[in-house]
């Protein structure tokens, strides 16, 4: 690559001196290169400057590649992710990963300068559609009489899943933090939203009573199909 891209790309590699040389080549290709030793460290600086380009390697301590991916395809599917492991051979994807493309480390860097030229040539573009964000619709977790109120809650950035205490039973939208990212997390208590009775009209002829049409409030309907 010749001229200078000023695409953001963020290096995600456990490994320090992987990471420091392809930061530091990448940079000398032109890109703006960020780095982060793990999946949460990444979900922070995305969280900050979305990079156009994330390249990640699969397998890292504490949040690995493949649960980063699966993140970042759900919540910034406009990023061009290029996932790199020694696990895996060839240069497809392997199943199950949220990635555009594949490079296998010790392979040689060509194939990989290659994957990031055409990465370069989309632009910020992914193949994948964006996603709107909806809040988490969660229900109450049983408790005995002397109990308070929890709630389970799966982080959507990283997936963790965390007990929270609810003080009081209502259908509002809620907001909290995720206890091992960070990150905002949206939800509400489905169980909380009660149908409305609407009484029948009179029939001409006396039949079996109808059962209970229900209803929800404007608002929550449009959040629950959002």
């Amino acid at each position: 690559m010749s001229k200078k891209t000023d695409l953001k790309l963020l290096i995600v590699e456990d490994e320090p001196d992987a990471r420091q040389l392809l930061s530091q080549i990448f940079a000398m290709r032109g890109f703006n290169v960020r780095s982060a030793a793990d999946g949460f460290a990444a979900l922070h600086i995305i969280r900050s400057a979305a990079p156009d380009i994330l390249l990640s390697d699969l397998n890292m301590p504490g949040m690995s590649g493949f649960e980063l991916l699966s993140v970042v395809r759900r919540l910034y599917p406009q990023i061009h992710v290029i996932a790199t492991s020694g696990a895996y051979s060839g240069n497809s994807v392997p199943k199950g990963i949220a990635a555009d493309s594949f490079h296998e480390k010790a392979s040689g860097l060509a194939s990989l300068f290659e994957l990031m030229d055409m990465a370069a040539l989309l632009g910020h573009t992914s193949f994948f559609s964006h996603r709107t964000h909806t809040p988490l619709w969660i229900d109450l977790e049983s408790r005995m009489p002397f109990e308070a109120h929890h709630v389970l809650l799966n982080c959507p950035a990283c997936l963790r899943p965390f007990r929270q205490t609810v003080e009081e039973i209502n259908a509002e939208i809620r907001e909290t933090t995720c206890l091992f990212c960070g990150g905002k997390v949206d939800y509400a208590i489905a169980l909380a939203i009660k149908p409305k009775i609407v009484p029948s009209e009179p029939r001409p002829i006396p039949t079996e009573s109808l059962a209970p049409v229900g209803e929800y409030p404007a608002d929550s309907l449009s959040a629950r199909r959002a």
